[in-house]
């Protein structure tokens, strides 16, 4: 028997039962239940920062243009949602007909440059060459990456982000903002949407195509990650093969008190203690050690769960230099 996804407005409500601002059989009022979502979100916010929070990380590439730092943000340069970090990142050489162009390629590491002051020491910012170092500016609303050496058109950048955490926002209802043309008349059934300006996926729709110009959407997979003005297409050979053009606005997406939890069963208990304690503490109730406890322990079930400890690494100038005080490197490694 499966388990029932819980939603924001389930976890909302327990954690007001749970801190007692709630009795048995009680309604929340909307004003509590809101608070409470609040309360949720900045919690979530804070916990997608820490890297053993988050239970995996992905891969986001593109080809270099030859610029010094490109943004990275919804329906940037680089399309994801601005990270606070970036993982890691490497590079693979993009030359036609080489081993490079096939499933083997060998990708090559990006040393990181930790802040703006070691990267305003480098001496030649505009040199094109071979990359070596990335460093991330995680300027708000929209971060920015730079490579150096500087990449041209040749070499494919990847990017290692953690992954949201938190809960579905789906899309419920569109717009044509634009027909398009040339398409094929017919009708197309679970048809991918691309996202051309956020970072939303895995939504599809039965498209209908009338007068050479898309003139019906019916979404049949809500996908995730979405938000309002999304500018969305899909590709001319999934849509009969012509045309071009063609743009779907989002106008609305899920209720997010409704939106479904997306981590892990083991999260739950972490989200619903941790959350008790921020209710608690917002409606003036005193301390409790036995819930704080509760809360401590199950995030530290997800940080067992989720560690992931890199291997050392010391610098090539460091190797095998007699005189290195390797015991003091190691203790600022740390």
């Amino acid at each position: 028997m499966g388990i029932t996804p819980e939603t924001a407005r389930d976890i909302c409500t327990m954690a007001l039962k749970e801190a007692g601002v709630l009795g048995v059989g009680q309604t929340a009022l909307s004003e509590d239940i809101q608070d409470t979502f609040t309360l949720l979100n900045r919690m979530m916010a804070t916990w997608q920062r820490k890297r053993w929070i988050v239970p995996s990380l992905y891969d986001i590439a593109t080809i270099a243009n030859g610029l010094k730092s490109n943004p990275i943000g919804p329906g940037q340069f680089w399309n994801a949602q601005r990270p606070d970090k970036i993982q890691a990142a490497y590079f693979i050489q993009n030359i036609p007909g080489s081993l490079s162009s096939n499933a083997n390629a060998v990708s090559f590491p990006l040393i990181p440059i930790f802040s703006y002051e070691n990267y305003a020491a480098l001496a030649l910012k505009q040199l094109p060459s071979w990359p070596q170092y990335f460093f991330y500016d995680n300027q708000f609303p929209v971060g920015n990456v730079y490579i150096w050496p500087i990449p041209d058109a040749t070499y494919e950048i990847h990017l290692i982000l953690k992954s949201p955490i938190g809960f579905t926002i789906e899309l419920q209802t569109g717009i044509i903002s634009t027909a398009g043309q040339l398409y094929t008349n017919g009708v197309y059934v679970a048809v991918p949407l691309i996202n051309l300006t956020g970072f939303g996926s895995g939504a599809t729709a039965d498209i209908t195509v009338t007068g050479n110009k898309v003139t019906g959407i019916v979404i049949d997979n809500s996908g995730d990650g979405y938000k309002i003005n999304d500018q969305l297409t899909a590709t001319a050979a999934s849509i009969g093969g012509t045309g071009n053009g063609f743009i779907y606005t989002v106008t609305d997406v899920t209720d997010d008190l409704n939106a479904i939890m997306n981590m892990p069963p083991e999260y739950a208990e972490a989200i619903h203690y941790n959350l008790t304690l921020r209710v608690m503490s917002m409606y003036n109730y005193p301390a409790d050690p036995f819930r704080s406890a509760l809360a401590k322990g199950a995030l530290n079930t997800i940080r067992v769960a989720n560690a992931q400890i890199p291997t050392l690494s010391i610098p090539a100038a460091l190797r095998n230099v007699r005189g290195s005080n390797f015991y003091i490197f190691n203790a600022d490694a740390r």
